[in-house]
């Protein structure tokens, strides 16, 4: 009965993802990032840019060093297979949740002989709230996560079962990973020196997988970095005008650690519960085993780093949530309670409630498709704006105080803003008076700003 209930709670931990993704999957609206990423993927896809030379909109970054490409790309091969549509963006995003599952499920499998309780480090992981915030807004963690656990997963699975070519294919996977979000994606090569002080029996195999990982890695950036021209002019435009200054603090700062470590406590504010609840009701000692103290260093050295610089966003720590999770699936999976029940009834209830999950879910994303999800006055003006003056740019006061704007205007309609006094349209507060040599061409509802039309009078 017992790997029964736990097949039903697999079978949960996917039903819990679909009430939490499906609602929005056809819904607009997103974080600015996620917005500027897939406009990126978007003109990828239909040629503005070059895969090292991405482009956002002409006026802003025309030329898009702010991140590595790789992820942009492979979101614009799902807008090669389905087209130009919102849903695309969380397809793309939900895509790879998926494949951190799957990576989840792999590296659970190599440590526990429970692979029927696989789920309880999914389901950890999906109840996170940055990792729900992150997949449903597109955000560079939800690749980068999945890339990052691949490269974790190859490193042990190259080392504890002495197949190298895993390893080796870790330093391929590796340069995907740095490829989407640069240097955050570093900590993984810590995987496998604390594999070796924690696993002494595993030290020389730890070695030898850590040598290949590097030298397939290094192969790999050396060739690029020296035949592929738009390679190493990307890489060194990448250096001088984001890493560099953001490591220097001369970008945005915000955020403190204080405020970073009151962040984290609160996305593991669930398995310390859970762990709690348990360890009261079983009555037993959860001892803190070695797979739980290195998911748990690993997990330090993911977070750690964030908490040294200047700018800080919860969604930073978002990628090291996994190992968190890992480290406590790993403790209460030791205690049998409760996942050994052996009642009949609670294959019914959640069979019952697996099924109504899923039934929820795809009705509210059917309920919801019609609606964006966040902004939608201002979504809709743009739409308009697309629809009556397509193909056409548009004048603003101030680019740096309307950055959703710009980037809602550049996903949803095309629609691209600009300083510049020589474009016709002219987008402003309905409080500001403009130039006589302007006449009201548009308004909309509920968005406060009104739309002028230059005439050819000046």
């Amino acid at each position: 009965m017992s790997h029964v209930i736990n097949y039903r709670l697999n079978q949960f931990s996917w039903a819990v993802a679909a009430i939490m993704f499906l609602p929005l999957l056809f819904t607009k609206g997103m974080f600015l990032d996620g917005l500027t990423y897939a406009s990126i993927a978007r003109n990828l896809n239909e040629g503005m840019g070059s895969f090292w030379i991405p482009s956002y909109t002409p006026y802003i970054h025309p030329e898009f060093y702010e991140h590595p490409p790789f992820s942009f790309a492979l979101h614009s091969v799902f807008y090669r297979l389905f087209g130009d549509q919102a849903w695309v963006d969380r397809i793309y995003a939900y895509t790879m949740y998926g494949l951190s599952v799957l990576m989840i499920r792999r590296i659970w499998a190599l440590f526990t002989p429970s692979v029927h309780r696989a789920w309880i480090p999914q389901l950890l992981w999906t109840l996170t709230p940055t990792v729900i915030w992150s997949h449903q807004n597109n955000l560079l963690e939800a690749p980068l996560s999945a890339a990052i656990l691949c490269v974790v997963w190859l490193l042990i699975e190259g080392t504890l079962k002495r197949n190298y070519i895993w390893s080796a294919l870790g330093g391929l996977v590796f340069f995907v990973a740095l490829g989407i979000k640069g240097p955050v994606a570093l900590f993984p090569l810590m995987t496998l020196p604390i594999m070796a002080v924690l696993y002494p029996e595993h030290r020389r195999a730890a070695l030898i997988s850590m040598l290949l990982m590097v030298l397939s890695f290094s192969v790999l950036f050396s060739y690029y970095y020296t035949y592929e021209i738009n390679f190493s002019t990307f890489f060194n435009s990448y250096l001088n005008k984001q890493l560099f200054p953001t490591l220097l603090g001369n970008r945005e700062q915000s955020g403190d650690a204080l405020s970073s470590l009151i962040e984290i406590t609160k996305q593991l504010a669930l398995p310390m519960i859970v762990f709690l609840i348990l360890r009261i009701r079983s009555g037993r000692v959860y001892v803190l085993r070695r797979e739980s103290i290195f998911f748990f260093v690993l997990a330090i050295c993911g977070s750690l780093p964030f908490l040294l610089m200047d700018r800080q966003h919860h969604y930073y720590f978002m990628p090291s949530m996994v190992y968190w999770m890992l480290g406590f699936a790993m403790l209460l999976e030791q205690s049998p309670y409760p996942w050994s029940i052996q009642r009949k009834k609670w294959v019914k209830v959640l069979s019952l409630t697996n099924l109504s999950l899923w039934l929820v879910g795809a009705v509210l994303s059917i309920y919801f498709s019609k609606s964006p999800s966040r902004d939608k006055h201002m979504i809709r003006a743009i739409e308009q704006i697309a629809r009556n003056y397509p193909s056409q740019s548009v004048r603003i006061e101030a680019i740096e105080d309307s950055w959703e704007l710009c980037a809602i205007g550049a996903r949803y309609g095309k629609v691209y803003f600009t300083e510049n006094t020589d474009v016709a349209l002219y987008l402003v507060s309905e409080t500001v008076a403009v130039p006589s040599n302007y006449v009201l061409v548009d308004t909309f509802k509920k968005f406060p700003m009104m739309l002028y039309k230059k005439t050819a009078l000046e």
